[in-house]
Parts: C-alpha cells; structure tokens; sequence
C-alpha cells in the first residue's frame, strides 16, 4: 500500500508545470519525525529544473533551527544556474491527537534565492503528520499540511508578493537503520524531492 501511494505521488509530482522562481522553502521537510542530521536530496524544483537538496537539523523532530541550501540547472539551451539557502525553525502545537501516533507542527524561517531575480522569502506553514510500524518494523511516517509565504522581489522590477503551496511528504525508516525521504509542494512553489538521510 505504501509503496503504491508513493508511486502515485511521486507522478504526480513530475506531472506539474513550470513555475516562476526556485523557492528555498519547497518541500519544507519539516515533520513530527524530521531526522537531526544530514539529508541530501535530487530536487526538481519546476519542470525546467534539475539539481540538489542539502538539509541540515540540529533536533530530531519540529523542534528548533534547520538549514537548507539548493542548486539548480535549467534544462535547455541557456542552462543558467539558480541557487537558494534559508533557516527554518519550527515547533510542535499538539502531540498525541485523540491518544493516536497523529502530531501538529508549526514553522516559519527566512532565506533567499538567486537567479535571474533575487528573491527573499518569508514562510509561515504547518504540518500535520503520523506515524506507524509495520510488522517488519518499518517505520512509515506520512504527512501534509500547507505554507504561505511573503516573497520580496528583486529584478527588472521590484515588487512584493503573496504564495502558497500544499505541502506532502513521507520518511520511511528501514530494517538497517537508512531514512529515505519524500516531500513535494503544490500551487505556487511547485517542488520535487527525494533522497535519504546520512547515517550517523
């Protein structure tokens, strides 16, 4: 079942159109279990852009500071080079819903990308995630919720701007002790991303 619902995200993900800008906030991967540590990632921020994700946490969890920075390539004659970096910081709002594995997180940061524009980003999002074992003792931790974010825009014409994504996502812990790692985002800061956690 899990393997199918990945199979279908992750289509639909590819199936998204271009957008405007690379956004350092898409796939946030804040949630309940979001691991301390090191995270690389293969990004598709639009569907003209390939490149890579590094995370970096200091708490397991929605707890405290995270840092990102991503670089991109657009695919095609100019192949100009974007690059973007942000701190997030985020806390939960409710654990244990209704006596379930069911967790409510918030989170917010700052953090800028570069390209043809310059753009800097403030968000504002929660997450709301849950998380099971199989009787393989595979972890699998889903979750979704949604962002807003305040862009100010810097280019041929300077402006300020308003947007939002839904956001979804998925870590799955393996039998070895591995992480891999699921997050897209939809609507106006479309992103693709999946990789694996370094191991300590």
């Amino acid at each position: 079942m899990a393997k199918s619902v990945f199979v279908v995200l992750l289509a639909l993900a590819l199936a998204t159109p271009a957008s405007a800008q690379i956004a350092w906030d898409s796939p946030p991967f804040i949630s309940p279990i979001a691991p301390a540590g090191l995270s690389l990632f293969f990004l598709r921020a639009d569907a003209e852009r390939l490149g890579a994700l590094v995370t970096y946490r200091h708490e397991a969890g929605a707890m405290g500071l995270g840092y990102r920075f991503a670089i991109t390539e657009e695919v095609g004659p100019d192949e100009d080079i974007a690059i973007a970096g942000g701190v997030d910081v985020s806390g939960f709002l409710a654990r244990g819903i209704e006596n379930a594995d069911v967790d409510v997180a918030w989170w917010s940061g700052i953090g800028a990308s570069v390209g043809n524009e310059t753009v800097v980003s403030i968000p504002l999002g929660m997450i709301v995630g849950w998380s099971g074992e199989s009787d393989t003792g595979v972890i699998f931790s889903p979750y979704a919720g949604g962002h807003v974010a305040l862009d100010f825009i810097s280019g041929e014409g300077d402006a300020v701007d308003f947007n939002g994504a839904i956001d979804i996502g998925a870590d799955v812990v393996l039998n070895s002790g591995w992480m891999i790692r699921f997050g897209a985002s939809f609507g106006d800061r479309e992103a693709l991303a999946l990789g694996f956690k370094l191991p300590s």
